[in-house]
């Protein structure tokens, strides 16, 4: 799969869920996620928990400040074997660092909305633009651009890394 994606520093939370909501985003309510990176290099590898759900997300990105293209796979991991799951991953690459968040999740058509706060960081805007078929790249770039003017992500601190990265850094 692939994505077109942007994060930035936050400053009013409330006022982008309202203009999420003004332009009929469907609004998937709050998130509790843990993500625990493994150490792969300059790759990512991620086991993401959720209530009813987790599963591994490896994806490849560049850290770049502006809007950038981001190649992933996601493996569901049934409930059940997410312990396991993590015990091997964990001895056989290490684990990196653990992101503890909650999100507030709207999509509106292509493009994921998340408003994030990370414990022990920040709060972050971020859009995954998700692009299906090459052909439709133009049209999604577009949707895209006008998520990012519609909630004022283009007046904001653009920031290039991961959350895994910023938790690194401190």
């Amino acid at each position: 799969m692939k994505n077109l994606e942007i994060k930035v520093l936050a400053t009013n939370i409330e006022e982008m869920k309202r203009k999420a909501l003004e332009i009929n985003a469907e609004d998937f309510g709050l998130l509790h996620q843990i993500d625990t990176y493994f150490i792969v290099g300059e790759k990512r590898l991620k086991l993401r928990e959720e209530k009813e759900r987790n599963y591994l997300v490896y994806y490849v990105r560049p850290n770049t400040l502006d809007s950038k293209f981001c190649k992933y796979t996601i493996i569901n991991i049934p409930l059940r074997l997410t312990k396991i799951t993590k015990q091997i991953l964990s001895l056989i690459f290490g684990v990196k660092v653990t992101v503890n968040k909650t999100r507030n999740l709207f999509i509106y058509k292509n493009t994921r909305i998340h408003l994030d706060k990370v414990k022990d960081l920040d709060l972050y805007a971020e859009l995954e633009t998700v692009i299906k078929k090459e052909e439709d790249t133009d049209e999604l770039k577009k949707e895209h651009n006008f998520i990012i003017q519609t909630l004022g992500l283009d007046k904001l601190e653009s920031i290039k890394e991961s959350y895994s990265d910023l938790l690194l850094s401190k």
